[in-house]
């Protein structure tokens, strides 16, 4: 952890805004990691931003590659069915799939959107994305309804590190944490879960 606050301070201490916005655009990470450290003053000194400015670059950071996300994977569902079919997008087929179920339009677009504002691992703007271009959803409106939870979720996170304003670090340090442990299991899980598949498939 000293390896990655040495390595954020000596190469982004100059445009802190830049490390927070490219941390808002990586999958899973986003508002949820973006926003502490945007306001880690243990990692910025003087430099760390206000919590307005925090919320607002993070924001502006994950939304940025919605359209783009849903747009790749639109086309690619279009053109191609081994990647539609793969294992490794299934899960989100399903999530898209139920979120389709809803009774109305405007259900199905607010379950996208809460979806997307629980900051939680595996939650947020990618993965609603991702969802929105696997399904059927119109896309102006699944980026609204994203756009809408990705705002909801950026101030639920910039709420907490303002109340625990002393704790900023270990709120970094444990979202982090928490991130990169679901991730893990989540692939081991997935790969636990396609080795199952195919002994189940062997005669």
């Amino acid at each position: 952890m000293d390896f990655f606050i040495d390595f954020l301070s000596d190469n982004f201490s100059n445009c802190v805004w830049l490390a927070v916005l490219l941390v808002a655009m990586c999958p899973t990470l986003e508002s949820k990691i973006a926003i502490p450290l945007a306001m880690n003053t243990a990692i910025w000194g003087s430099n760390a931003f206000s919590p307005l400015t925090s919320f607002l670059l993070s924001f502006l950071g994950s939304i940025i590659p919605c359209y783009i996300i849903i747009i790749i994977v639109r086309h690619l569902k279009q053109k191609t069915t081994g990647f539609i079919t793969s294992k490794l997008i299934q899960k989100y087929a399903l999530r898209g799939k139920n979120i389709q179920n809803k009774n109305s339009d405007l259900k199905k677009y607010i379950a996208l959107g809460v979806f997307v504002a629980v900051p939680l691992p595996l939650t947020g703007v990618w993965t609603g994305s991702l969802i929105a271009g696997i399904s059927n959803l119109n896309i102006h409106y699944s980026f609204l309804a994203i756009a809408i939870g990705a705002i909801i979720s950026s101030a639920s996170v910039t709420l907490l590190c303002t109340i625990f304003e002393n704790s900023i670090s270990y709120i970094f340090m444990i979202s982090l944490f928490i991130i990169i442990v679901v991730l893990l299991f989540d692939l081991i899980f997935s790969l636990f879960d396609i080795k199952k598949k195919n002994t189940n498939k062997k005669p």
